[in-house]
């Protein structure tokens, strides 16, 4: 019966929340649409291309109750760590549920840039170590594997970006006793458009095997420190705001669910040592 249960358990979370855990507070507040964007260390998570427009030290971490589940939360961490030619950055993901069960990602991922008649093309890759853990059942195995992540952005001008996110490629398998599933290859297209520098309309398009879906959003800064957002995640409205000074960021967001409940995410940032270059 135990089994039976931590089997149910696990057809729920492995495969939704590899794809689905916590990737920052700004990202959700637009409906996780930031293929194109992708300007802070989260882009790790998005498309690692992004760390090429990151020119400092900055240092996210995240956290989120999901749907007010007493003892279900994910958390994250992300660093960027760039130098004059080579941007890279760190981060960790994972989901724990009490002592029962958790999921681990770590990344290690790299971006440069090139330039096509002045037009900036910046690429990324993710090497990435994926774990499952029945914490309280010892008699069953603890699954991992590695797998890949590349992505590339190009600005088209100073307003407009396309972007290209490729994740899962190696399509690690999980095991767990005979249940057997594996992590199919999404690819994400992602546009966005800055209107006067203060405003950035975003639509994301995620396609695989057995996944077709669109997210949209939007965020608006005020005076350069107060931003709002709204965004849509598989038909779910997403909302959030940004406060940031010139070294520190606090973001929250709220994604709203009719049946399970509101999941509510925040996430802090802190930045240093600009780069030129």
């Amino acid at each position: 019966m135990k089994k039976l249960i931590l089997l149910t358990l696990l057809s729920t979370l492995i495969y939704p929340n590899f794809i689905g855990l916590n990737s920052g507070a700004r990202s959700l507040g637009m409906g996780n649409a930031f293929i194109a964007l992708s300007d802070e260390a989260t882009a790790i998570f998005y498309n690692p291309a992004g760390l090429a427009r990151v020119n400092n030290f900055s240092l996210i971490t995240s956290r989120q109750n999901l749907y007010g589940i007493d003892g279900l939360y994910t958390d994250m961490i992300a660093l960027s760590i760039p130098t004059r030619y080579l941007r890279t950055g760190v981060a960790v993901q994972q989901l724990n549920l009490l002592d029962i069960y958790s999921e681990q990602i770590i990344y290690l991922s790299g971006a440069g840039i090139i330039r096509f008649k002045d037009t900036p093309i910046r690429f990324g890759a993710s090497l990435k170590h994926e774990s499952a853990h029945i914490i309280k059942d010892k008699s069953v195995d603890s699954p991992s594997n590695f797998d890949i992540d590349l992505g590339v952005i190009i600005d088209f001008n100073d307003n407009l970006f396309l972007g290209y996110s490729g994740r899962y490629l190696l399509e690690p398998s999980f095991k767990f006793i005979s249940i057997e599933e594996k992590i199919s290859t999404q690819h994400s297209i992602g546009i966005c458009y800055n209107w006067r520098g203060s405003v950035n309309f975003l639509a994301d398009h995620t396609f695989g095997e057995n996944i077709s879906k669109w997210q949209f959003g939007s965020e608006i800064w005020f005076y350069d420190v107060f931003a709002s957002r709204i965004g849509m995640l598989d038909d779910r409205l997403t909302v959030g705001f940004g406060l940031k000074t010139r070294k520190w960021i606090f973001n929250g967001a709220v994604l709203a669910h009719e049946d399970l409940g509101s999941s509510y995410r925040f996430s802090i940032g802190y930045k240093f040592g600009v780069i030129d270059g």
